[in-house]
């Protein structure tokens, strides 16, 4: 057993967690990070193996020795879900992610109050938790501009400084000025959907990504090789933080890095301030780091995890949990698609990052009106391919057949061989409002490697909202399907209630400890030296849009915090 000793520790060391490394040890700190995994380098990737990283999940954990359950309702048994696409390395998710690095719109923070100012307070679910975040754009939109540019991110902006301009997304916030970077290369997937959106009447633009269109700061610009999503970047084009924030961190010389590691406790005193943690080492070995702030970045089931097992006579039920919300408020991002696909045409959208190539943001959030509608809220819109990996694998495991036709047999392998190359999907990202019963909590019969118990999901998105609005967003997409000119237009089958892409909330972002559990520099309200940080703060979705660049907004937000604030005098910052 060994004990070190140091002012910070940080558990989980990828979106979140490398940028305050960073950022706090430039700041002066003497910062150590935690991760689960290994640290690897671009060489490591040069394979681009479909089967190892995209089907057998190389770059996610095991789903065996590191199991996630989940169950419909209490009253179900759990069971393992099949896969789960956090990161299992430095640089967590940002690794192997698609790279898809979107701002939310200004309202976005205030979904609860100008939900209630347009619609009136009845619009809003009864049994829905949804709630403003302590947070507003005017607040948060320097440090979307810093991650921006501080990363990498191509995009075509739509509105600077209250200037719209042609091309860019007309629905989102006043920036600070341009993206670094002008957006990639359009496909022939993007060709069709912006023509097609564009004669409905709707405002195409190109989806911003953390991925490089041009060289940038030592980096070379990407190729189109079409290995983004589950796969690292062997050329470093991707914007991970495991190629800009890492080095940055090395480069003080006040960072060090345990990798292979298993936090397994938060420590605390008779106070009840946290003093540091203790994980397995590589070998099994159990080791104490001490600190004078914890903070906790890791994806958000080790979030509400870590919390829940370190209980203690002071915290009987979890760390942070005076409010009892620990856990509660989980949600996912709903899919619906719809296939086109061309007898004569190629579109060959395996070609270039694979996901949400164009997309359209008329019915995100409440950027159209839902006087009369069923629902509140919305869904991002976009063209992609089948699945998160667009390669030959991928669009045999995800392309729905059209009626009529199975998914197995000589018909099926006959229309995949005709239309591998001349078929894209329309997909709805949809939004899905806070249920303080979805939840996360420590499942009693199954655990991990380490013996430890797996986290447990209590969720099932079928709710009238969001049925409702699903149903809407399916209407949409036939009919961008059939504007796409395409000889071929069907619809895919909905799930069956198991949570989608981007999981949020457990550990939620309020302004005061009777509603969340952390304030918003994911501060715990009950520990202030104790700090969660990452998409398990999110007390709604915001909107459709994935949540890393927000993620990363909020980490650079709760850096500068931290170091010009809590460290010069420690205590509560709210």
């Amino acid at each position: 057993m060994t004990t070190r000793k140091t002012d910070i520790v940080i558990v989980g060391v990828g979106a979140a967690g490398a940028i305050l490394a960073a950022e706090l040890a430039k700041a002066g700190a003497n910062v150590i990070g935690i991760e689960r995994g290994p640290r690897l380098t671009n060489e490591d990737f040069a394979g681009r193996d479909e089967l190892r990283y995209f089907e057998r999940l190389d770059l996610r954990p095991d789903p065996i020795t590191q199991p996630i359950t989940w169950r419909p309702n209490d009253k179900a048994r759990a069971v393992p879900m099949k896969q789960v696409d956090y990161g299992n390395q430095a640089g967590g998710g940002t690794v192997h992610y698609g790279a898809l690095s979107w701002r939310m719109h200004e309202t976005d923070f205030k979904p609860r109050s100008t939900t209630i100012a347009r619609y009136g307070e009845k619009a809003i679910p009864e049994d829905s938790a949804l709630i403003d975040w302590p947070v507003d754009w005017a607040e948060i939109e320097p440090f979307y501009d810093q991650a921006e540019y501080d990363l990498g991110i191509s995009g075509q902006a739509g509105n600077v400084k209250g200037q719209k301009l042609a091309g860019g997304n007309p629905f989102e916030g006043s920036r600070s000025r341009k993206y670094p970077l002008p957006p990639l290369q359009k496909g022939q997937a993007d060709e069709l959907f912006e023509t097609a959106a564009q004669k409905l009447g709707y405002h195409p633009f190109p989806s911003p990504r953390a991925i490089l269109s041009h060289d940038y700061k030592g980096r070379i610009a990407c190729s189109n090789c079409g290995f983004c999503q589950a796969f690292g970047c062997p050329f470093g084009s991707k914007s991970s933080t495991l190629v800009n924030k890492l080095p940055e961190a090395d480069a003080t010389g006040r960072f060090s890095l345990i990798t292979n590691a298993m936090v397994y406790r938060v420590d605390t005193d008779n106070s009840g301030k946290a003093t540091g943690v203790s994980y397995y080492g590589p070998d099994g070995s159990e080791n104490t780091i001490e600190a004078d702030v914890v903070i906790l970045t890791t994806y958000i089931y080790d979030n509400v995890r870590l919390l829940m097992l370190s209980k203690t006579e002071r915290h009987p039920d979890g760390l942070a949990n005076s409010s009892g919300l620990l856990g509660r408020g989980y949600m996912a991002h709903i899919g619906a698609r719809t296939f086109v696909a061309y007898d004569k045409r190629y579109v060959n959208v395996f070609m270039g990052p694979s996901n949400q190539k164009h997309s359209l943001d008329d019915f995100n959030a409440d950027n159209f009106d839902h006087s009369g509608l069923d629902f509140i809220r919305g869904a991002q819109i976009s063209v992609s391919c089948a699945a998160l990996d667009a390669g030959p694998i991928g669009a045999t495991q995800a392309i729905t057949p059209p009626p009529g036709m199975h998914n197995w047999g000589a018909a099926y392998r006959d229309f995949l061989s005709q239309y591998f190359a001349r078929y894209a999907a329309v997909i709805a990202q949809t939004e899905n409002l806070p249920y303080l019963d979805q939840r996360i909590d420590l499942d009693p019969n199954v655990k991990d490697k380490y013996g430890l118990p797996a986290p447990r999901v209590t969720y099932d998105w079928r709710r009238p909202n969001e049925i409702a609005r699903i149903h809407f967003m399916q209407k949409k997409l036939q009919e961008i399907g059939a504007a796409m000119g395409a000889d071929k237009v069907w619809e895919s089958p909905l799930g069956q209630g198991s949570p989608g892409g981007h999981h949020q909330g457990g550990t939620r972002m309020g302004s005061n400890p009777k509603d969340s559990v952390v304030n918003k520099y994911g501060q715990t309200w009950d520990i202030p030296n104790l700090f969660v940080i990452g998409s398990s703060t999110f007390p709604s979705m915001g909107s459709g849009f994935n949540p890393t660049l927000t993620i990363q907004a909020l980490a650079y937000l709760s850096a500068d915090a931290i170091a010009n604030k809590y460290l010069k005098n420690p205590g509560r910052l709210i």
